[in-house]
């Protein structure tokens, strides 16, 4: 995900009291990679959402800090988004380039009854607030869709999969749209008649211009940050790691071409697997009370001493020697 977006649920948490400073270190962040050119990797954008969980009461904090992303915020795909003709072409957009701002979000664009029904997906959630991550793309694109239709939403509504969360009071106050809960999918729903009303800010040359940008830099994206995406969709499949040709068909590609690209990068499957593993061995020894065993087992290693001979080769040091200097 883009560092700007971290960053709004940053100064969201500084506005409730958390130390800046503090809470960048233990995200093991940066300031200067708060931006809209960073991305962050998924392992830190998993511990900045558990953290911030941790750190304020507010249950409803996804909602909170979607609603503060303007159109704008979302780079070359906000400004396609405004320049389209209709809100229709604007989906269409979202669903095809949002991996430019947030690799693991995923959309899909479905017609039902008359409506268009733009489903969405996050790759993690927090066991203790399933809906927090969700909750952050919900309003996002509501506020954008809110300010691309000028308010004229009679019709649309909110459907969420899972039930009434605590906080259910706040998604009356944001969002000025019917909101179901536990529905067949999550998303926002969207009549034709709606979907397809000419936007105002609609400027073909502009369209064309930054929709091309967008194709750009998912272009460079596949190329230069492979071995990132790799790693990422490695770590949403921690448990079950996804093989060489699980991944070449998720990215639309071939072993061969997925072994190719990996190359240019000076990188492999086998030794992205590895960092993987070894950096969620690390962190669950540092940050959980799973015992060895069990660490073991999630990494899918056939039996423990398989994973102390793997740990040993990565640091030196057991499991065991490694959890005790933590402490």
């Amino acid at each position: 995900m883009r560092g700007h977006y971290v960053a709004a649920l940053i100064d969201l948490l500084v506005e409730r009291g958390v130390d800046r400073a503090e809470f960048l270190q233990d995200c093991q962040l940066q300031e200067d990679e708060l931006n809209a050119d960073t991305l962050i990797d998924q392992r830190r954008l998993e511990r900045v959402t558990r953290l911030a969980a941790e750190r304020v009461q507010e249950t409803g904090i996804g909602l909170l800090v979607g609603r503060r992303l303007n159109i704008n915020t979302h780079g070359a795909l906000g400004y396609a988004a405004m320049a389209s003709a209709s809100y229709e072409q604007a989906l269409q957009l979202l669903v095809k380039f949002y991996s430019v701002q947030a690799p693991k979000a995923y959309f899909e664009l479905r017609t039902c009854d008359g409506c268009y029904e733009l489903a969405c997906e996050s790759s993690f959630t927090l066991p203790e607030r399933p809906w927090v991550t969700t909750e952050f793309l919900i309003s996002s694109i509501y506020t954008s869709t809110e300010f691309l239709l000028s308010g004229r939403m009679q019709g649309v509504e909110i459907h969420l999969s899972y039930a009434e969360p605590p906080h259910v009071a706040l998604y009356r106050e944001i969002f000025q749209a019917p909101v179901r809960f536990q529905q067949a999918f999550t998303g926002i729903l969207i009549p034709f008649s709606v979907a397809r009303q000419p936007l105002p800010s609609a400027d073909p040359m502009a369209a064309s211009l930054f929709t091309k940008r967008c194709e750009s830099i998912q272009h460079d994206e596949r190329d230069e940050q492979l071995p990132r995406r790799v790693k990422e969709m490695l770590y949403a499949g921690a448990g079950e790691f996804p093989s060489q040709t699980e991944l070449a068909s998720r990215l639309h590609m071939s072993v061969s071409t997925l072994h190719r690209k990996l190359a240019e990068q000076g990188a492999t499957y086998k030794a992205l697997l590895a960092e993987v593993k070894k950096e969620l061995a690390l962190q669950h020894l540092r940050d959980s009370r799973l015992t060895v065993d069990e660490i073991a087992q999630l990494l899918g290693f056939s039996d423990a001493s398989n994973f102390r001979r793997a740990f040993v080769g990565w640091t030196g040091e057991t499991p065991s020697e490694f959890r005790k200097r933590c402490l």
